[in-house]
């Protein structure tokens, strides 16, 4: 019987954490550093009032994971959701999981010559309200208008991720 402690936001990483602590079992180690973990960048809130996630959700498997943790945690929030992408990625099928989740969505870029440009993002998007921001701190500034009760998440590329970390975290 094993007793293990995840602190990772998500359903599917109380089942990561049990095969981890699993096969800590069978090669002899206690679980008990499983109870230490972080993982910056995924389902990180840096930020309350509103709400500010980290998550690089930057393939359909990421984003499916990215949506069930919205429908579970923020039901009936206001959800803004700056996005960002490689252009070698599934950005169509990425945005049509989570771009209906959202009330507004701005497409952004890093600062990498593999993004794909925000404008694209707006014309592959099937969504009301897509605005385009040429860079990070230009959508982070479009999110002033966001409630306390509301909830930005920051998502579709580890780059814009790493971006956001090294402007929100102190």
């Amino acid at each position: 019987h094993l007793a293990v402690e995840c602190p990772l936001a998500g359903e599917h990483q109380v089942a990561n954490a049990l095969a981890a602590a699993i096969a800590l079992d069978m090669a002899g180690f206690p679980p008990d550093g499983i109870r230490d973990t972080c993982w910056p960048g995924r389902l990180e809130r840096v930020h309350r009032a509103p709400d500010i996630v980290l998550d690089g959700a930057h393939n359909p498997a990421g984003a499916r994971a990215l949506a069930r943790y919205i429908e579970r945690f923020y039901p009936g929030r206001r959800i803004w959701m700056i996005y960002a992408a490689m252009r070698d990625k599934a950005v169509e099928e990425t945005a049509a999981i989570l771009f209906p989740l959202a009330h507004e969505v701005i497409a952004t870029a890093p600062a990498q010559s593999r993004a794909i440009r925000p404008e694209v993002i707006r014309e592959l998007a099937d969504h009301p309200r897509v605005r385009v921001a040429p860079r990070l701190a230009d959508a982070l500034a479009m999110i002033s208008g966001a409630a306390p009760e509301d909830a930005v998440f920051i998502t579709g590329s580890l780059f814009i991720v790493g971006e956001a970390r090294a402007l929100l975290v102190q």
